[in-house]
C-alpha cells in the first residue's frame, strides 16, 4: 500500500515538486507541509480498516504505510511504542499520560528525527545539522550515531549540561554559539546550503511534522481508535502542537477515528507567542502570517522561543481541531513538576510539567469539563535538566531511620546520622 505525496506551502497552499531537499515556500518564504494526493496503484478508495489492517511491526515505523519515506530507511533503534499511562480521575477528568521520555534520547523529539534522517538518507546527504536548546540536539546526536552519519548541532548559551553531555556522548559536533536558540537555528540553516548536508531544524524540515504525528497514531490505537476529549501539547516552536494535529486529522479524514480531538496548548508566560497571536486573532479571524515577538525567561528552557518556527502551522492546527491555548508562570511549572514526580513517580522536564499546568489551569477556569477523556504529553524526561528541577526534591523530602522516625526535610549538601546495625 503506497501514496504519492508532495510539498505544500502552509500559507499560499503553492504545490512543489517531490523527491528533492525543499525547506521553504520559494514563492512566500513560509514553510512546507507534507501532503498525501493519492495511492499511486489505482483511484479507488482505501477502505478504514485496509488501512488499519497495513500497521504491523514495532515502533513508529508501524504506521509506515501513512508515512511519506520508505521504513528501509530507519534506524536500528526502537522509536516510538511509548506508554500510555492511565492516571485515573485526576481533579475531574479522566487523565492519561503519553510517556515519551521512554523514546532512545528521552524525548519526543526522536520520533521528528527518525523520520528526518530516514529522509536524508533517501535524498543521499552524508551530513545532518540542527539548532537546538538540548532535545532536538541530543535527538540528531542519538540517531545519526545509530546511521552513522556525522552530526553537527548549533546550541545557544546556557544549554543545560545534561543536554550538552549527552550530545557529545553520542560523538556529535556541538558549536555553541554565544546567543539565542533563534540565532543558532539561523546558523544551522547557514550550514545547509552545502547540498550534501540536511538540516532537522524544528518547523524548517517539513518531515519534522509526519515523525510527530505518530504520537497521535499511538494514541489512537491505544485507546481502541477512539480519541480523546483534549490532548495537552507542551509548545514552544509550535512542531510538536501542529505534528499531533497532523496525526489525528489523518486518521479522521481516511475514516480510522469518527472525530478528532482538541488540542490544548501549554506555554510558558514569558515564550507566549503563539498564544498572543491565537488570541488576537480569535476562532476565525485572520492569522498573522508573522509571529509575534518575545524574550523567553523561563524554566522550561525546551519552550523557550523568540520566534516560533512553526508558528502558522502551529495556528492552523488550533483552529482545525478547535483548541485552545493556556499560559503558565514558572511557579505552575514546578508546583505541576512536583506533582506528576512525588503523585505519580512521572518525573519529566519542566517543559512537559507546563502541559499539566496548563491542565490544572483549564480545569479550574472550566475550560476542560469534568468527566472529560484527556492526554498529557510527557515530552521529556526529567534527567535531560536535573538542576531546574532540583529544588522540587528537597520541599517535601522525608527519611526514613531504621527507628520508624522521620528525619526532618534534608537537600543535597545536608548530613544526617543514621544507626548502624551490629555496630556498638
Amino acid at each position: 500500500m503506497t501514496f504519492s505525496y508532495r510539498y505544500v506551502c502552509v500559507r499560499c497552499a503553492e504545490p512543489q515538486d517531490w523527491g528533492m531537499i525543499c525547506y521553504l515556500c520559494p514563492l512566500c518564504g513560509h514553510n512546507l507541509r507534507i501532503e498525501r494526493v493519492e495511492r499511486d496503484s489505482d483511484n479507488v478508495p482505501l477502505a478504514a480498516a485496509d488501512i488499519v489492517a497495513s500497521f504491523c511491526g514495532t515502533g513508529m515505523w508501524r504506521y509506515a504505510s501513512l508515512l511519506p519515506v520508505s521504513s528501509r530507511w530507519s534506524s536500528r533503534l526502537a522509536v516510538g511504542d511509548t506508554p500510555l499511562l492511565a492516571l485515573g480521575a485526576d481533579d475531574g477528568v479522566h487523565l492519561w499520560v503519553k510517556d515519551d521520555s521512554r523514546n532512545p534520547s528521552g524525548s519526543l523529539k526522536d520520533r521528528a528525527t527518525e523520520l528526518v534522517l530516514a529522509a536524508a538518507r533517501w535524498l543521499g546527504c552524508t551530513r545532518v545539522v540542527a539548532a537546538s536548546t538540548g532535545n532536538a540536539g541530543a535527538s540528531l546526536a542519538c540517531i545519526a550515531a545509530s546511521q552513522q552519519l556525522p552530526a553537527t548541532v548549533v546550541v545557544p548559551r546556557h544549554t543545560p549540561y545534561a543536554k550538552l553531555a549527552q550530545i557529545r556522548a553520542y560523538g556529535a559536533q556541538v558549536r555553541e554559539i554565544d546567543g539565542t536558540y533563534d540565532e543558532a537555528f539561523d546558523v544551522a540553516v547557514a550550514m545547509a546550503d552545502a547540498p550534501d548536508v540536511y538540516c532537522r531544524n524544528t518547523g524548517f524540515n517539513p518531515f519534522t511534522r509526519e515523525g510527530k504525528k505518530t504520537c497521535a497514531f499511538e494514541i489512537a490505537e491505544t485507546l481502541g481508535w477512539d480519541v480523546p476529549d483534549w490532548v495537552v501539547v507542551p509548545t514552544g516552536d509550535g512542531n510538536i502542537l501542529s505534528g499531533i494535529a497532523t496525526g489525528f486529522l489523518d486518521l479522521h479524514t481516511l475514516g480510522i477515528t469518527a472525530r478528532v480531538p482538541r488540542l490544548l496548548a501549554a506555554q510558558a508566560r514569558s515564550s507566549h507567542s503563539i498564544a498572543h497571536d491565537w488570541l488576537v486573532s480569535g476562532a476565525s479571524g485572520p492569522l498573522p502570517s508573522s509571529p509575534t515577538l518575545v524574550t523567553p525567561d523561563t524554566v522550561a528552557d525546551s519552550l523557550a522561543v523568540a520566534r516560533p518556527r512553526d508558528h502558522l502551522a502551529a495556528l492552523q492546527a488550533l483552529r482545525m481541531t478547535q483548541g485552545e491555548c493556556v499560559v503558565v508562570t514558572d511557579a505552575q511549572i514546578m508546583a505541576s513538576s512536583q506533582i506528576l514526580s512525588q503523585r505519580y513517580g512521572l518525573w519529566f522536564e519542566p517543559s512537559a510539567a507546563a502541559g499539566h499546568a496548563a491542565l490544572n489551569d483549564s480545569i479550574a477556569r472550566g475550560r476542560i469539563a469534568p468527566g472529560a477523556r484527556v492526554v498529557l504529553l510527557g515530552t521529556g524526561s526529567g534527567l535531560k535538566d536535573p538542576h531546574a528541577c532540583a529544588h522540587v526534591a528537597c520541599d517535601t523530602a522525608e527519611i526514613a531511620t531504621d527507628l520508624g522516625v522521620f528525619a526532618p526535610s534534608i537537600c543535597p549538601g545536608d548530613t544526617i546520622d543514621v544507626p548502624m546495625r551490629g555496630r556498638p
